[in-house]
This record gives structure tokens, sequence and C-alpha cells, in this order.
């Protein structure tokens, strides 16, 4: 049996650069059709976001939106 926390570990003292490819590796080894469970509080807070853009959809961003408010927030 795989010790998960000792391999968060070991995952955690790997240079950044390597965690993102474990990252990336991990969620490519993801099916494109695998049954994903959301909590009743993920389900509630996905349902209050599209709600309020159905309220107000102009306020919608564009990926490079996101992108130049993240540059500019640093």
């Amino acid at each position: 049996m795989i010790d998960i926390a000792q391999t968060l570990t070991e995952l955690t003292a790997l240079p950044i650069h390597d965690r993102l490819r474990v990252v990336e590796s991990l969620w490519d080894s993801i099916p494109p059709d695998s049954p994903v469970e959301v909590s009743p509080e993920q389900r509630a807070e996905l349902q209050r976001r599209i709600a309020a853009h159905e309220r107000s959809p102009e306020q919608l961003l564009t990926w490079d939106e996101v992108l130049d408010r993240l540059r500019d927030s640093r």
C-alpha cells in the first residue's frame, strides 16, 4: 500500500518545475470521461456563480483580461 503522506512529503521536496510536471502528469492521467464527485458546498457555489453570471453577463472577463489583472496585481 502506498503511504500518501510520505509520497506527498517527497514530492513537495522537489523543485517547483518538477512538482509542476508531476501535477501535469497526474492531471493528464485522468480519463476525460471520469465521473467527478461534487460536494453539496461545491454545487451551491457553482450555482451561485452561474446565477451571478446570468444576472450580469457583461461582467464576464476574457482570459486576456484575467491575465492582465493578475500581472497588474504583482
